[in-house]
């Protein structure tokens, strides 16, 4: 086989424009991109309020059974969680409770968070939502202005 032949050198240049050809026309692909329009609902805009509103009414540090349950309505009419959420928000603290006695819900679901993590299910279904009830109550805790208490994770 000759290096320098015809038919070798003649493939190369053959492959040379095939490149050049395909990379001109993802050039031209490129340029020719769309984009698209995203629009936010109101609700989505008014996300923040909302939870801010919601956060002045509630210390999750000290409340009863009876305003969790407020808490976690108002939540999910705004938009704030979802149904499995606020049903894990809402779930009550004990067998025999009094929905009016005041408890710190954070404590509860850090509880409930260390328990998955010593039972190495922290990735389960159940697990993600319980921690993100705990992320919930201490976002509600941190703009209520009660963020000095139990903000460990």
């Amino acid at each position: 086989m000759y290096i320098n032949s015809p038919n070798q050198v003649s493939r190369i240049y053959q492959m040379s424009d095939t490149a050049t050809s395909v990379a001109t026309d993802l050039n031209a692909a490129n340029k020719n991109q769309t984009t698209d329009k995203v629009t936010l609902s109101d609700a989505g805009l008014n996300a923040e309020s909302k939870l801010q509103e919601i956060a002045a009414k509630y210390n999750p540090n000290n409340m009863s059974y009876n305003e969790l349950v407020s808490m976690g309505t108002e939540l999910l009419e705004n938009g704030l969680i979802t149904s499995r959420e606020s049903l894990t928000l809402m779930a009550p603290p004990s067998r025999n409770f009094a929905p009016d006695e005041k408890y710190d819900t954070i404590a509860l679901a850090k509880q409930s968070a260390a328990f998955d993590q010593s039972l190495g299910t922290i990735h389960s279904k159940d697990a993600k939502l319980r921690a993100s009830v705990l992320e919930m109550l201490q976002t509600i805790q941190d703009l209520s202005g009660n963020s000095s208490q139990n903000r460990e994770a």
